[in-house]
């Protein structure tokens, strides 16, 4: 009985340098269909804020590709002068956010329903300069920065995402026009020019763009011999090109 009673209070003493807590991670647990499991975040790592726009621009990007691009445009907003033009531009981008554009344009324009000839009213003091030096823009082009600090994606239709580049231009513009009254003398316009716009990307070698330009004309009246800065908005739809991507 003695000899039973010391090789318990061996085991017993044993059993306390030596516990065997681990095995409960041994045991046995039933599976289900529905069950789940944790994942770390250092298993996975963390997306910093500055990695963010690499993500996004991974499929459309701009750098070291240059633009070439068709656009209509047309004057929806001139007071006296309606008229659509054809453009082409180009655009070259050292950077991912800034690029350098030059664009041609040509085109027609005709009076609109608030004009009206007030050629022979030089002598009356009803002549407004606006009205008479009314003018249709035939050629020209303009030259930007072109600042994109704004690039997002949204959903096309509810099943396809579409990547977006939102952009504003800062540059001069030039023009070849030609007055609407009896004479048709010709004049140039010239001036500081702004926009703004958002391509709409379709392929990583192609987008959808949409432009509103007001190229702001320095110039003296005919009439008046006022000094006056006139400003000619453009709206336009068209479409960019980037033929480097992919090579």
């Amino acid at each position: 009985m003695k000899h039973l009673l010391r090789s318990l209070l061996f085991l017993l003493a044993l059993s306390l340098l030596f516990p065997v807590g681990a095995e409960a991670a041994k045991r046995k647990t039933s599976k289900s269909k529905t069950e789940t499991k944790d994942v770390k975040v250092e298993e996975i790592g963390v997306l910093q804020n500055e990695d963010v726009r690499v993500v996004q621009k991974m499929l459309y990007v701009k750098k070291g590709h240059h633009e070439v691009g068709f656009i209509i445009s047309t004057q929806p907003w001139n007071a006296y002068v309606g008229g659509v033009m054809a453009g082409l531009n180009v655009t070259f981008n050292p950077l991912e956010q800034f690029g350098v554009e030059i664009a041609i344009q040509g085109g027609y324009g005709w009076g609109n329903g608030h004009w009206q000839d007030v050629t022979f009213l030089a002598g009356e003091t009803s002549l407004t300069g606006l009205g008479t030096d009314a003018a249709r823009q035939l050629a020209g082009g303009y030259m930007n920065i072109v600042w994109s600090p704004i690039y997002g994606k949204f959903a096309w239709g509810g099943r396809r995402v579409a990547h977006f580049d939102i952009y504003f231009t800062l540059g001069g513009h030039g023009y070849f026009a030609q007055r609407l009254e009896a004479d048709a003398g010709f004049r140039a316009l010239a001036g500081p020019s702004l926009g703004l716009g958002a391509k709409i990307f379709l392929t990583p070698k192609a987008a959808l763009k949409i432009d509103l330009r007001d190229h702001i004309s320095l110039e003296t009246r005919t009439y008046t011999g006022k000094f006056t800065a006139r400003n000619n908005f453009q709206f336009g739809i068209g479409v960019a090109f980037y033929p480097t991507v992919g090579k």
